[in-house]
């Protein structure tokens, strides 16, 4: 396996830059997630380490040695894509082994690695169909065991699981994870789902815009966000925000709205980690999991006569909808209860402790 690191790498198309300065380093046999909306640039960085496409500025190094003009079948790593790319008039056996015939590999130890992939991937009563033949979920173990059986430097997996189904999704993220701990490969994943993402990574790179926000662990970027784009989009429901200022009365720092209508008093924890005890432009993040029915602790802050917009019952949870200033939806993950309905004027509780400042202008988190 080889360790891959990017170096201020850049790609334009035409006036539009896709990718500006990203710096990446992923460790021998870690597995990265690039996680993003759609159209950040999270394929292109994906088909730029791959060698499928160029790039205008900036270095890729794989296992030590810059691979710019090195061509992609000298790369020795193997791409797995969104489309599957089977060949449909092969076999199974067939379209796993045809790297290997390309190569001049002999048959006796082309058979021998078909039979080792066909067993760990458990597809080897499949190897006689024809890509036709296969569910979705069966096309994607052959597409993986293409990948794996040319036993490469790396693996690269561009959005994989996007065209299965939620149930067979949520197999394959298992699957694709306990193959990744025993083979122990340098992968990165790009998915524009976050579950994927913070279920599956050691690590996970943000993007947006063609930049990286932010490089961590999936508990670290949860608790930490950078910046209020990172803090939105990790996390669902994703994180509630209020525009207002912190002001100091009687040596307690207090968050109001611009209307004034929703004043939160914050801990002396808060004052510790903000660089000033005196906004008057200021962005409030509170996950939604961190709102409660209860006082079920003495920094909790109180917002009061909230109205119920709508409940959407998971079974496990309820999430509330509600707005605490005009033309701002929260929600909050509470318990599941028959008892609350749309309209209900109730109270909720903010963990204090939990809460999140950014920047206005820079949108940067000033608790970090």
């Amino acid at each position: 396996m080889a360790s891959i690191e990017l170096k201020a790498v850049s790609k334009t198309f035409g006036k539009n830059t896709v990718v500006n300065d990203a710096n990446i380093s992923v460790a021998d046999g870690e597995f990265l997630a690039l996680v993003g909306p759609s159209g950040c640039g999270k394929s292109t960085l994906l088909r730029m380490i791959s060698g499928l496409e160029t790039i205008d500025k900036g270095s890729i190094i794989i296992d030590e040695i810059v691979v710019n003009n090195v061509p992609p079948k000298d790369r020795d790593i193997a791409m797995v894509f969104q489309n599957y790319a089977l060949y449909p008039h092969m076999s199974v056996y067939d379209n796993l082994a045809f790297g290997l015939k390309m190569k001049g590999v002999e048959k006796e130890t082309i058979n021998t690695l078909v039979e080792n992939t066909a067993e760990l991937l458990d597809i080897t009563e499949l190897l006689e169909r024809k890509p036709k033949q296969l569910s979705g979920g069966q096309k994607q173990r052959i597409a993986v065991g293409r990948a794996i059986i040319r036993n490469p430097k790396a693996f690269l997996f561009d959005e994989p699981l996007s065209n299965l189904d939620a149930k067979l999704r949520v197999k394959m993220r298992a699957d694709l994870l306990r193959l990744h701990k025993k083979q122990k490969a340098t992968s990165i994943y790009v998915t524009h789902d976050q579950v994927e993402a913070m279920t599956m990574a050691d690590r996970i790179a943000i993007m947006n815009k063609g930049e990286v926000q932010q490089i961590d662990t999936p508990i670290e970027v949860y608790k930490n966000p950078e910046n209020l784009f990172v803090a939105s989009f990790i996390g669902s429901p994703s994180m509630n925000f209020l525009t207002g200022k912190i002001e100091s009365e009687d040596s307690k720092l207090t968050f109001h709205t611009h209307t004034g209508s929703t004043q939160i008093i914050l801990p002396e924890s808060i004052s510790k980690l903000l660089p000033s005890t005196s906004y008057d432009d200021i962005i409030l993040g509170i996950r939604p999991e961190d709102i409660a029915l209860k006082d079920a602790n003495a920094q909790h802050s109180r917002i009061t006569n909230i109205s119920i917009e709508l409940i959407e019952h998971m079974g496990d949870i309820s999430l509330l909808h509600f707005s605490p200033e005009p033309n701002v939806t929260w929600v909050a993950k509470t318990p599941p209860s028959d008892s609350l309905k749309v309209g209900d004027n109730i109270d909720l509780f903010l963990d204090t402790n939990k809460i999140h400042f950014f920047d206005v202008s820079t949108e940067e988190n000033l608790m970090l």
